[in-house]
């Protein structure tokens, strides 16, 4: 029995061993893949990364389409309060100031967006990022998130969080808005 206990406790030690080894070169591996890896920027200042995807009605819309226009593209999800508090507002808001405006679903299914812009009548164009590639070439941490663009295709304003105020909503369009 004494064998037994101590080739256990060999055993164990070989685990713990391994378990440790294990976790360190994921450790590694961690730092240098993030190290090596681009850097989307999307900040102020920054050329906004291009993207293509479907809208509701099947349509592919590339921002290219937007090229020598100002455009504000807003992050949202159905599941975001916030994002539901104020895509109303952004709507009437769009009604009136006549501005270009991309609405990018994140992650969610074209039905259930449907039935929300539906519920909702928004009038705006809505363009589904499914596959979280437009998320993650912006950098969108949290939702919602407003952005405003040049007809350079440079980010001159980035928004995070809810728009509570119309006053707000229509001065960030006023600085898009065309001549």
């Amino acid at each position: 029995m004494g064998e037994e206990f101590i080739l256990n406790i060999i055993i164990r030690r070989i685990i713990q061993y391994l378990l440790l080894v294990v976790i360190l070169l994921g450790g590694v591996y961690a730092v240098f893949r993030f190290q090596d890896a681009p850097q989307s920027h999307a900040g102020v200042g920054d050329i906004a990364p291009p993207f293509s995807s479907m809208d509701l009605e099947g349509k592919q819309v590339r921002l290219t389409d937007y090229k020598g226009k100002r455009v504000l593209i807003n992050f949202w999800a159905s599941w975001c309060n916030p994002c539901v508090n104020e895509l109303p507002l952004l709507n009437e808001a769009y009604k009136l100031a006549g501005v270009d405006m991309l609405a990018v679903n994140v992650g969610e299914k074209s039905g259930a967006v449907q039935k929300f812009v539906e519920r909702y009548e928004l009038e705006f164009p809505i363009v589904m990022d499914s596959d979280l590639k437009i998320k993650q070439a912006y950098q969108v941490v949290g939702m919602p998130l407003t952005l405003l663009i040049d007809e350079e295709g440079t980010i001159i304003d980035r928004h995070e969080g809810e728009l509570t105020e119309m006053e707000d909503i229509l001065n960030l369009m006023n600085r898009i808005k065309q001549e």
